[in-house]
Parts: structure tokens; C-alpha cells; sequence
């Protein structure tokens, strides 16, 4: 085959890869979407979610330094907006989600309350709507092994921060030991856009290999049911009992619990 056609082919190819990427991360998108646009509704699940003791945590991970602007990626419920907007009056804080159901209540809570330094705006959950160097802190909490493309949205992380700016990365973590990404399995059942949990070595390395460097981490942990599915019995019974005992994972009456996995609560710097 001559050069030129097997140059073309080889375009062709990759023209083709890059399509199906998109059409994955668009279908991962809008699983999340549909899936949170029902659960943040349910105040069952707000509640469930709720933590004051963490919450604390992530706000003292941040203290010590003045911010204009902050930006909560995947802000949900605005659990973790709210309180950045109290504590950082002279800040202007955006929370940003794709489910515009949530984003509509977070914004009439906003009005009904009278604060003036928040608001909150739909995204793509692939393009982070700011621009160049204009935000001073970003913080992301249970989100981002939501993340289609999870170096992009780092290397997006980076272009929107000034120079010196930090982003906070509250998310769970895969066990070092966990080779079949067993945890992964679990999750994604769910079918609620869920990508892949990374451990504490694989974040660091997106970040520091994009123009960051780690600054303080602090490891919680947290523990969840996954409902009464055969998906999730079946799984687990072919998880092995090395496996089972990485994040503590038992069948409590077919109701498969993780009763231990690390939370990795991490500032990393722009460079």
C-alpha cells in the first residue's frame, strides 16, 4: 500500500477512535445526569450523604489564604458551596453540575436566603465553562470518579487557575491491592456515571504530571449499602475473599454492604 494511503488510513482510524471516546464519555454524562437529576431530589439520599464532621475537614483544607473566586465542580446539593460562601464572604463562589433540576433548587435557595456571593450554573460535565486564569481555588467533593476524561478536566483544572491556586479533591480511593478494580464493578451497576475510582498514586500522578504539585492530604473513610440487586449479590460472589476484605464487602441479608473504603481529601497547587 502506498505512504499516502496508509497515512490516511491511520487519520481515518484515529478520526474514528476520537468519535467513539465522545460518544462514551457523552453516554457516561448523561447516565449521571439522569441518575442525579432523580437521587438529589430524594431527601432521603441528602441525608444520607451528609457529614458534618467531614464537612469540617474540607473547609480547614482550605483556610489560611484569601480567595475572589471559587469554583465547586459537581457541587450537587451545594453541601460543600453553601458554607464556602459563609466562610468566604468576599469571595465569589459558583457551583456547577450537570443536573439542572438541583441547579434550579440551589439557586432559588440562593435568592430565598438573600446571599449575594453564590450562584450556581449548569455545565456539559466535560467542559468547564471559565475562563483563562480566573479562578483562585477549586474544590470537587464525591465527583470526581464521575469525571469522563479525568486528565482533560486536570489539565482544564490548571488553565482556569491563576498562578498559585490550589484544587481540593474530596473522592473516595481504589485500594492499591484492588488489581481487578473490583470496586469499579460494584459501582458501576449503578449505572450512574460512574468512571472509576483512583487510588491515592494514580490522582497524584494526573495532577503532578499536569502542572501541579501535592500539597496536604488527609485520609477518612466512609462505608455504603448497594440495594437489594442480583448484579450486585452476583459480583460479590465472585469476588474473591482477598478482594472482599480490601474494603471490608459483606452480604448482610442480600444486601451487599463496602463497609470500609478510604476517602482521599487532597490539595494539590498550580506550579
Amino acid at each position: 500500500m502506498p505512504t499516502y494511503q496508509v497515512c490516511a488510513t491511520i487519520r481515518v482510524k484515529i478520526r474514528c477512535e476520537r468519535v467513539r471516546a465522545m460518544n462514551t464519555n457523552m453516554e457516561y454524562v448523561r447516565q449521571a445526569k439522569e441518575s442525579f437529576n432523580r437521587i438529589l431530589d430524594n431527601q432521603k439520599y441528602v441525608e444520607i450523604i451528609k457529614d458534618d464532621k467531614h464537612l469540617s475537614l474540607l473547609l480547614d483544607l482550605v483556610s489560611g489564604s484569601e480567595y475572589r473566586t471559587i469554583l465547586d465542580i459537581g457541587t450537587g446539593t451545594g453541601y460543600l458551596a453553601f458554607p464556602l460562601a459563609e466562610k468566604f464572604p468576599n469571595a465569589c463562589v459558583c457551583g456547577i453540575d450537570i443536573a439542572e433540576g438541583i441547579v434550579e433548587k440551589n439557586n432559588a435557595a440562593v435568592r430565598e436566603k438573600g446571599i449575594s456571593n453564590l450562584s450556581f450554573q449548569v455545565f456539559d460535565g466535560l467542559n468547564i465553562p471559565f475562563s483563562v486564569e480566573s479562578v483562585d481555588l477549586i474544590v470537587t467533593r464525591y465527583a470526581f470518579h464521575h469525571f469522563p476524561n479525568a486528565e482533560n478536566a486536570v489539565l482544564q483544572m490548571n488553565k482556569i487557575l491563576q498562578k498559585g491556586g490550589a484544587v481540593l479533591v474530596s473522592d473516595p480511593m481504589r485500594n492499591e491491592n484492588d488489581e481487578n478494580r473490583v470496586i469499579d464493578q460494584f459501582m458501576k451497576v449503578k449505572k450512574d456515571g460512574h468512571i472509576r475510582f483512583y487510588s491515592s498514586g494514580e490522582l497524584e500522578g494526573l495532577f503532578v504530571g499536569n502542572g501541579f504539585r501535592k500539597g496536604t492530604q488527609v485520609i477518612t473513610d466512609m462505608k455504603f449499602p448497594f440495594s437489594r440487586q442480583e448484579d450486585y449479590v452476583n459480583i460479590y460472589e465472585q469476588t474473591t475473599e482477598r478482594e472482599k476484605a480490601l474494603y471490608n464487602i459483606t452480604n448482610d441479608s442480600g444486601v451487599v454492604w463496602v463497609k470500609h473504603i478510604d476517602v482521599g481529601n487532597t490539595v494539590f497547587l498550580k506550579r
